[in-house]
């Protein structure tokens, strides 16, 4: 079978975008879904058809997407719609949009590596990831759900806070 030449293929836009919370704990496969629906429900069947939406790359909270040129801003906007996955709070920004894939994992940063501790703070218990620029994301987990509680090491001086690890802050 003979490749169709450049001319006629048809022209494809990929979309960066970022997930907050940066851990996720949900699949591609997940992700797909809910921009489907969202895509579905704000434009309808055949605009969905047309859009031609997928997801390609899920690396770290970087989610990388697909559609045909011309509809990268009603896939955007769906995006943009998207609050929750499976019942867990979520939200997908737009970062950039581009013709290659290439030009968008350059746009990826790198992972900040840090250590998980446990603290307490006015008595309550905390869990998180420790930065090594100081910067510290607890992650409050009761019957409600979890919510993210970011400090610094100033904001935990000031609370007064320990942790579990014997050589403190």
């Amino acid at each position: 079978m003979k490749h169709l030449s450049p001319t006629l293929r048809e022209n494809k836009r990929y979309v960066l975008t970022s997930i907050m919370p940066s851990d996720p704990d949900c699949e591609i496969r997940e992700l797909y879904y809910a921009v489907a629906d969202s895509i579905t429900s704000l434009y309808g069947d055949c605009i969905a058809a047309e859009m031609h939406a997928a997801t390609i790359l899920l690396e770290g909270e970087y989610l990388i997407l697909r559609c045909r040129r011309g509809w990268e801003r009603e896939l955007c906007c769906a995006i943009a719609a998207i609050r929750s996955i499976n019942g867990r709070p979520l939200r997908i920004i737009t970062i950039a949009t581009s013709g290659t894939i290439a030009a968008l994992r350059k746009r990826i940063r790198p992972q900040k590596a840090g250590h998980p501790i446990t603290c307490t703070i006015h008595g309550m218990e905390y869990c998180g990831i420790m930065y090594a620029d100081g910067k510290i994301d607890l992650i409050k987990r009761d019957m409600k759900g979890q919510e993210l509680v970011y400090l610094t090491k100033d904001d935990m001086e000031k609370f007064h806070a320990t942790t579990t690890k014997p050589d403190g802050i």
